[in-house]
């Protein structure tokens, strides 16, 4: 099915999504340097969602800085990765199958050292950096660009390729045979988080309420294709860093964490049949 994209006023549909997702980065601040773990989700998911809008509108913004911004969003938030790992993992091992107490402390003796930096991070110039020109960019370069003469029809086709392209990027990967190997399944699953993050905003934007609704069902989909992926991810990169510390991990929680892993790859492939359908 071709969805359609039709906004009643594009440019303000992008300010105000982009405004939003800049907000929300902003208020998880005080959570990720006091350690608060959903604070840590939330800051990362903004700076996703933030980052999709300004690469998908590259063309439009091309006047701008917004694609060298995306680009040092993404390196920002690859530094905050071993940091949501480490929560992640911590929360498995409390509640995952033979792991005993003393396997449970020196684990988290471990991780510990991974996870020392959130505080120190949003202290740096970086982040101050990338704040304020951030700031800077919606409230004056983003709006000078918009509002060019023909500006404001731009967006549109500009984001319908990016879904278009990124739709039939998740396709091919969905369909090559060795889908399920690790680094396979994990770029799937990014592809999937950039289709849903995409649908997600045509839905509450989008002019006609039925378009919403089917953009709201197709960004359930990818939800659905992306969870999944997200439990295996996780299981993934455990059992990677079980096998390379010098833990000894009980037998018992690895062949969990494989059974979770399989788990997530069947649920997988049932929503994908939703989306492929």
């Amino acid at each position: 099915m071709k969805l359609r994209i039709q906004f009643a006023d594009a440019a303000a549909s992008i300010a105000q999504e982009l405004r939003q997702q800049f907000k929300r980065l902003l208020d998880t601040e005080c959570g990720v340097s006091a350690g608060d773990v959903v604070a840590m989700h939330d800051l990362r998911v903004s700076i996703r969602r933030l980052r999709v809008l300004l690469r998908a509108l590259e063309e439009p913004l091309a006047p701008t800085a917004a694609t060298a911004l995306a680009h040092r969003w993404q390196k920002f938030s690859d530094d905050l990765s071993p940091l949501r790992d480490a929560d992640v993992w911590r929360g498995m091992l409390r509640e995952l199958p033979g792991v005993t107490p003393a396997f449970l402390r020196q684990a988290t003796a471990l991780l510990k050292k991974t996870n020392a930096r959130p505080a120190a991070l949003l202290r740096s110039p970086t982040w101050a950096r990338l704040k304020r020109d951030t700031r800077l960019l919606l409230d004056k370069a983003l709006p000078a660009a918009l509002a060019r003469p023909g500006a404001r029809m731009r967006p549109t086709p500009a984001l319908r390729r990016c879904w278009e392209a990124g739709a039939a990027l998740a396709a091919k990967r969905a369909a090559h045979p060795r889908w399920r190997e690790l680094e396979r399944a994990h770029k799937l699953r990014i592809a999937c988080r950039r289709a849903r993050y995409l649908a997600e905003f045509f839905a509450a934007s989008v002019a006609d309420r039925k378009d919403r609704r089917l953009w709201t069902q197709r960004a359930l989909r990818y939800r659905a294709a992306q969870s999944a992926l997200g439990q295996t991810h996780d299981a993934d990169v455990l059992l990677e860093f079980l096998l390379n510390s010098n833990l000894h991990a009980p037998a018992a929680l690895t062949a969990k964490l494989r059974a979770r892993r399989k788990a997530g790859l069947a649920k997988f492939s049932k929503a994908w049949k939703k989306i492929a359908g």
